[in-house]
């Protein structure tokens, strides 16, 4: 089938659900680790080994939904039944996780995570998968995961904006701020997935020989671009993880400006904004291989400046946050754009369009990463003599240091995948001649199957 062609009306309504998840996806790893570990007493080192305990939850349900995505058409197609399903156990698990009883234990917060994360994964896979078999061209590719990076930065806007909200027609404490949050993404994201329901068709896919379970764990095992993608990926969840799990911290304490929290974090998600369009350019100017490298290097280099930031100044800390934010939006979109290409390859050698599974996988690797910056992250907080509950009252040294952490892992983290992607072997040219391939045998199955 050609590539599906959208009005930009039908784009805008496509990529809704982007919106709701990057929503959810800022609230969890920025708003939730204080709010348990501070607020509800569970303290920092154990709310990090319960995020990172309940990834394990995903890492059985990712590959599991992306297995059975791939392999099971309804009338209403391949993707667009799960994520209508995804809706009801989001909010179920929002309502959970964002309105907790006064007394917490360790298994609520643990059980409440893993239901977040088998929504979170059947909602992820399913409108992801969709979004990428819309177009095998290689630069429209870029163009359509960079609309849903636009309508998830949009989404992690309306997250700092919340609480911003909330902060100017009163004074909420941060459970309430947290509670109304929760609340705001329990009515939007429902109606994301309405729109997007009704805006887009889905590709008519070919019938699909079958893939033994040896030479499809062979497949995946023999692809060094899916090898090479997967922990560049880790790395940069890593990274984006460990600065928004410490982001309140950091910003209320080491920065003095717990009140201008959500407000700071407004501009650290516009500087995302501020670097798409530049992204998708350097992608089609050169390839997303090479403009992610690009990101790193930028990534690198923007986060020295909070070293030399000091304390009690909003405007300056605002302006940034938005340098530091720069290379957010490439880290986010150009992984998704590539795992698109490297699923030319996997279907070139198995015949088989595999995109659910992919994409869990590439999903994996993120959340398993942030998971363990969230467990690292906290572990570290002790290790560095933090205690969230005295807050501004840490020692100097405690404060610097976690200053320090913050800016240093991402450094490390975009030098190793700066690494990784020399020499990546998917191009442009490549991926073309994957594409005619793929094209050439699916007009012969297509046609077969039109006969019978």
């Amino acid at each position: 089938m050609s590539d599906i062609r959208l009005s930009k009306l039908q784009m805008f309504g496509f990529a809704q659900p982007a919106l709701g998840l990057n929503m959810l996806l800022t609230a969890v790893f920025v708003f939730l680790p204080a709010l348990y570990a501070e607020h509800r007493g569970l303290g920092a080192a154990t709310v990090g080994a319960i995020f990172f305990a309940a990834k394990f939850i995903d890492m059985i349900a990712a590959p599991t939904w992306g297995l059975f995505m791939d392999s099971y058409e309804t009338r209403w197609g391949r993707r667009r039944p799960w994520l209508a399903l995804s809706a009801p156990i989001l909010v179920v698990a929002m309502y959970l996780a964002f309105n907790p009883p006064e007394t917490v234990s360790k298994t609520y917060l643990f059980l409440t995570m893993g239901l977040m994360y088998i929504g979170w994964d059947a909602f992820t896979i399913s409108h992801t998968s969709w979004a990428l078999e819309l177009s095998r061209d290689y630069d429209r590719r870029s163009r359509i995961t960079g609309v849903l990076q636009i309508l998830g930065i949009v989404g992690g806007l309306l997250v700092g904006l919340v609480p911003t909200i909330l902060e100017y027609f009163g004074s909420p404490d941060y459970e309430a701020k947290v509670s109304g949050l929760g609340w705001f993404m329990m009515i939007v994201l429902p109606l994301t997935v309405i729109v997007c329901l009704f805006s887009a068709p889905e590709r008519k896919t070919a019938n699909r020989p079958h893939l033994g379970f040896k030479k499809g764990v062979a497949l995946l095992l023999g692809n060094p671009a899916l090898a090479r993608l997967l922990c560049a990926n880790a790395l940069l969840g890593f990274s984006t993880f460990i600065v928004q799990g410490l982001f309140f911290f950091f910003v209320a304490y080491t920065l003095n400006l717990e009140d201008k929290a959500g407000f700071i974090l407004l501009f650290l998600v516009i500087g995302g904004a501020v670097g798409l369009p530049a992204w998708v350019k350097a992608s089609e100017k050169w390839s997303k291989h090479g403009a992610l490298q690009i990101a790193m290097v930028i990534g690198a280099l923007t986060p020295l400046l909070l070293i030399v930031l000091p304390p009690n100044q909003v405007a300056l800390t605002a302006a940034m946050f938005v340098l530091v934010g720069l290379n957010s939006s490439a880290n986010e979109f150009l992984p998704r754009a590539m795992m698109a290409d490297v699923c030319d390859k996997d279907n070139v050698e198995s015949g088989m369009e595999r995109t659910g599974l992919y994409y869990s996988l590439l999903q994996l690797s993120s959340k398993f990463a942030s998971g363990f910056a969230i467990f690292i992250g906290f572990s570290f907080l002790t290790v560095f003599g933090f205690n969230p509950e005295l807050g501004a009252d840490n020692s100097i040294e405690a404060l610097q240091r976690l200053r320090y952490f913050i800016v240093g892992v991402p450094i490390l983290a975009y030098a190793i995948v700066f690494a990784l992607l020399a020499r990546y072997p998917i191009s442009r040219e490549s991926q073309r001649e994957m594409r005619t391939l793929i094209d050439e045998r699916e007009s012969k199955a297509l046609a077969n199957s039109d006969l019978k």
